[in-house]
C-alpha cells in the first residue's frame, strides 16, 4: 500500500540553516540591543513645564479655560529699579504684563521696567499663547514676596 500525499512523515525534516542564523540574529539583538545610544536627558525646567498639567495645551483645546499660572520661584522683581526679571518661554509664548489703569495687557520681552508708582497688587503678569489662550496671572507683589529672603532662619 502506498502513503497518501496528505499524511505527514513520522521523521522530522531538519530547519535549514539560513532561518536558524536569522532566529539567532533576532535573540541577540533582542539581549543586547542595536547599540542605540539612549536619548539624552532633557532639562530641569522643561520636565517641571512638562509636568504641570496644561503647560502644552495646544491652543484648540478647550477643556481648561487658561494655562497654569508662570512659575514663582522664577520670576524676579527688583523695586528700587522696577523691573521686572522673568524667564524664557516655550515655543511662540509671550509675555504679557497689565497695569491697573489698563483693559487689556501688552507684550513685554524677559526684562520690563514698570512705570513710576504703579500699584504692584493690582498689577497683572502673565503669558500668552498664540490662538487665544492666557495663563491664570499673577501679581508683581506676589512675585515680589515670593523672591523676598525668609527671616526665620536669620542669623543675628
Amino acid at each position: 500500500m502506498t502513503a497518501l500525499r496528505t499524511t505527514r512523515t513520522i521523521i522530522p525534516r531538519p530547519v535549514p540553516t539560513l532561518l536558524r542564523a536569522g532566529l539567532a540574529g533576532v535573540i541577540v539583538l533582542g539581549v543586547f540591543g542595536c547599540g542605540m545610544p539612549s536619548p539624552p536627558a532633557s532639562e530641569p525646567s522643561q520636565q517641571s513645564n512638562a509636568a504641570t498639567p496644561g503647560a502644552n495645551d495646544p491652543a484648540w483645546l478647550t477643556s481648561r479655560e487658561k494655562l497654569p499660572a508662570p512659575h514663582l520661584d522664577r520670576l524676579d522683581y527688583d523695586p528700587e529699579k522696577r523691573t521686572l526679571a522673568l524667564y524664557d518661554l516655550t515655543g511662540r509664548d509671550q509675555w504679557m504684563v497689565q497695569l491697573p489703569n489698563e483693559a487689556f495687557g501688552h507684550i513685554i520681552g524677559p526684562s520690563h521696567r514698570l512705570p513710576e508708582g504703579v500699584d504692584t497688587s493690582r498689577t497683572l503678569v502673565y503669558y500668552a499663547r498664540p490662538g487665544v489662550k492666557v495663563s491664570t496671572h499673577v501679581t508683581v507683589a506676589d512675585i515680589e514676596a515670593g523672591r523676598r529672603p525668609h527671616s526665620s532662619f536669620a542669623v543675628k
